[in-house]
């Protein structure tokens, strides 16, 4: 009798995609640290970490999601545990307060926060009789979501922070709000955009009384609605002084970057003149010049996609963005497949999480969107980011492994 070898059912577009792309980032981070300094050397520590990355995305989709939904409750407080840890004996660098030392292992809490609070969401969002048009349905999520976002706000980490929003408000959608009702959720939101880009909240005053008039919510979500924006109008004001100084200059630097170009301005001016340098098919691999003469900040981190951009051009750039769009694409299509609610809650958060990373450092880098310190996802160097990057795409493999399964 004749025996075929078969491969499990992954979704095999994504794992090439992803290992690709594991790919680039060792061979840009091998780019990035060959100039003479500091960071010389550093693909090998990234390419050990990438052999633990790989060995943990293998643990993650080997072990049934159904212990992920028993274990989402004690992860979640083990996780807020490790952030309130942070603040207190977290080791700092560039005034933040980010990572906790373990004799040799340094780690960021943030990143296993964001799976955990995914982990609890998906699990609340599977409940039965879920009726997310009642008022205490929907605000537990918005609690849960809360307490990490604040936790790692108060690092500070706005970019990394800003993740938990958004993991949540896909998931509110994927779990059935209706629009109206989640345009209203997310008033205070457009309340803080509106504020700082005319300065006035009359323009939003207008527009919410629009949106309630067509939504016709009921009475309890519209006084906790009114309470949350009154709460961010009156804030709102005062917001700006509190921030931190540098946070101060990178919404500045965003909105005007000429006006220190040799401080605020000079990492985004230097990644826009090593990406538009980079021509349609770049100055070629190990050829930066941008990176050899160090004019490039933070090139193995935060700016590794200006290293795309000027080595391998256009066409390297736009090469990366296309994997990156097969790895999400297919992440919700196996959203739509998964017949389990929790497996398919799970898939959505995770991948927004993977989009809102990716979206805000490729845009930061060209300019569009202010510079954040998030590094790019299974390109940029980091052992923390790329295990946790690994673990996800290792949970996405699980669903699809069991995608038939209720």
């Amino acid at each position: 009798m004749e025996t075929r070898f078969r491969l499990p059912p992954v979704d095999l577009p994504m794992a090439i995609a992803a290992l690709a792309l594991l790919v680039i980032g060792l061979l840009m981070v091998f780019s990035a640290t060959t100039v003479p300094g500091a960071h010389q050397g550093l693909w090998v520590r990234q390419l050990l970490w990438l052999g633990f990355a790989l060995c943990a995305a293998w643990v993650a989709a080997a072990i049934h999601y159904r212990a992920y939904e028993s274990l989402a409750y004690p992860l979640y407080l083990l996780s807020l545990v490790l952030l309130a840890a942070v603040l207190v004996v977290g080791t700092s660098a560039m005034g933040a307060k980010r990572w906790l030392d373990l004799g040799p292992l340094r780690f960021q809490p943030s990143e296993i926060a964001k799976i955990a609070t995914v982990f609890v969401l998906a699990r609340r969002f599977d409940a039965p009789r879920l009726d997310l048009t009642r008022l205490r349905h929907w605000l537990v999520p918005l609690l849960i979501t809360s307490i990490p976002f604040a936790l790692v706000a108060k690092e500070p980490d706005l970019g990394t922070s800003l993740a938990f929003p958004v993991i949540l408000i896909a998931m509110y959608y994927w779990a059935g709000m209706p629009l109206g009702q989640l345009a209203l959720g997310l008033s205070p939101m457009l309340n803080v955009l509106l504020f700082f880009l005319t300065g006035s909240l009359w323009w939003f005053g207008a527009l919410f009384v629009g949106l309630v008039a067509a939504v016709r919510p009921k009475l309890s979500s519209l006084l906790v609605v009114l309470a949350l924006n009154g709460a961010v109008a009156y804030t709102m004001p005062h917001l700006w002084e509190h921030l931190h100084d540098y946070q101060k200059r990178r919404i500045q630097t965003f909105l005007n970057p000429g006006q220190d170009p040799y401080g605020a301005g000079y990492q985004l001016i230097q990644s826009k003149i090593a990406v538009g340098s980079g021509g349609f098919v770049g100055k070629g691999f190990l050829r930066g010049t941008q990176k050899a003469l160090a004019f490039l900040p933070m090139r193995h981190t935060d700016f590794i996609y200006s290293v795309v951009g000027e080595e391998l051009g256009f066409l390297g750039a736009l090469t990366v963005v296309i994997l990156y769009a097969i790895v999400v694409l297919r992440g919700f299509r196996l959203a739509l497949a998964a017949r389990n609610g929790f497996a398919s809650l799970m898939t959505v958060g995770l991948v927004s999480a993977l989009f809102y990373h990716i979206m805000v450092n490729i845009l930061m880098t060209i300019g569009w969107a202010p510079v954040t310190g998030l590094p790019l996802p299974l390109i940029s160097y980091g052992g923390t980011a790329l295990l946790v990057n690994c673990v996800q795409l290792g949970l996405l493999q699980n669903v699809a492994l069991r995608r038939q399964e209720y």
